[in-house]
């Protein structure tokens, strides 16, 4: 009791925040019920409850579709069976409850929204110099998933970490002339195209990093956002729907190769049902599957796109397009916003002559 008189007299006095769902921002958002949606090991997480509820599940069915829910209607497949033994699962294995495995998993997840949800981030870090916590959270770990002690730890820890990074690296990596690119992929492949591998013999003296995108763009958009800022990109590239959110990473500079402006209304490809990868991705999924609510969020993306574009986002962005390109034709959109234009000859997929002759003398003009 005296804990939480102290708690609410320094919530009070603005000294800290009391992380709860219907408290004023930013502790609403910082609470485990808002739908804070990212991509943990392969599974979608709707909110951070549904991962910490699907966690008392034992088989990876139930687990997936508890995952997948947002705050509150998760919360309501709370069961306590696990408490007998203190055993809980994750994707098949079991974990001790009381174990480093099971810290360093729930620390894991909160890393991954961190990284991906820019509304999670944000608000955690405009609790900069204040006190983190939870009154209404449970202090018994045998009695709960997650104590009040263990969450407000791992998001002080994460808060504290992200404005000490150690900025070494990065500045050790740019007194030898190193840059760093991000690569966006096209719709259906992933990190381990062709291209990637084209870039990074070419580009020798650049750091490439490429995503495997998550396919629902209500997750990919921030998910993108939140990696440019922890790497701070020289240059992005996107390849067809790669260019696509390549254009939205405003701030940085970026290359739109054959952007797919428009995949939720003249696309093909973005068709509803079960589709294979081109190639492999990094969770070892192979088919991935297209819903009406995806190609909704797709539309929803599209039509604000270009909300926002200053003068800089106009001298920061390259539209690369292929005189042969029989399935996007985005240039017109392309040339409403944006005036920096190349084009060279082949087909809607990068070739590895159009890299070599186009696309990797243009990155280097545009870093020198």
């Amino acid at each position: 009791m005296y804990k939480k008189i102290i708690a609410r007299w320094q919530v009070w006095s603005g000294r800290a925040i009391d992380i709860w769902s219907r408290g004023q921002y930013p502790a609403d958002v910082l609470s485990n019920l808002c739908s804070n949606g990212f991509r943990y090991d392969g599974m979608v997480c709707g909110s951070m409850e549904g991962f910490l509820q699907s966690l008392k599940q034992q088989y990876l069915a139930k687990q997936r579709q508890i995952c997948s829910m947002k705050g509150k209607n998760a919360r309501k497949m709370s069961v306590t069976g696990w408490q007998t033994d203190q055993i809980v699962w994750w994707k098949g294995q079991a974990i001790d409850r009381q174990s480093d495995a099971f810290r360093s998993l729930v620390k894991g997840a909160y890393r991954a929204m961190f990284e991906q949800n820019e509304r999670f981030r944000t608000a955690l870090m405009a609790t900069r110099g204040k006190r983190l916590c939870h009154s209404r959270g449970e202090r018994d770990s045998y009695k709960t998933i997650l104590t009040e002690q263990e969450l407000c730890g791992i998001l002080t820890e994460m808060r504290d970490n992200y404005d000490r990074r150690d900025k070494t690296q990065e500045l050790e990596a740019k007194s030898v002339g190193r840059k760093r690119l991000i690569y966006l992929h096209g719709f259906g492949s992933s990190a381990a195209s062709g291209t990637v591998k084209t870039l990074c013999e070419q580009l020798y003296d650049f750091d490439v990093i490429a995503p495997d995108i998550p396919v629902d763009p209500a997750e990919a958009l921030p998910f993108l956002r939140g990696l440019c800022m922890n790497v701070v990109p020289d240059v992005v590239v996107g390849t067809s729907m790669g260019g696509m959110y390549a254009q939205q990473m405003r701030g940085y500079n970026r290359i739109c190769v054959n952007p797919a402006l428009e995949m939720s209304e003249k696309s093909t490809v973005l068709t509803i049902g079960r589709h294979e990868y081109y190639n492999p991705r990094k969770d070892g999924a192979t088919h991935f599957e297209i819903t009406p609510e995806i190609i909704r969020h797709h539309a929803e993306m599209e039509a604000h796109q270009f909300d926002g574009i200053t003068d800089d986002d106009r001298k920061q962005v390259w539209g690369m397009f292929a005189d042969k390109d029989g399935q996007v034709n985005s240039e017109p959109l392309f040339s409403q916003h944006y005036q920096q234009v190349l084009h060279y000859s082949g087909g809607h997929r990068l070739d590895e002559n159009a890299i070599v002759h186009t696309l990797v003398p243009l990155i280097r003009s545009i870093t020198k």
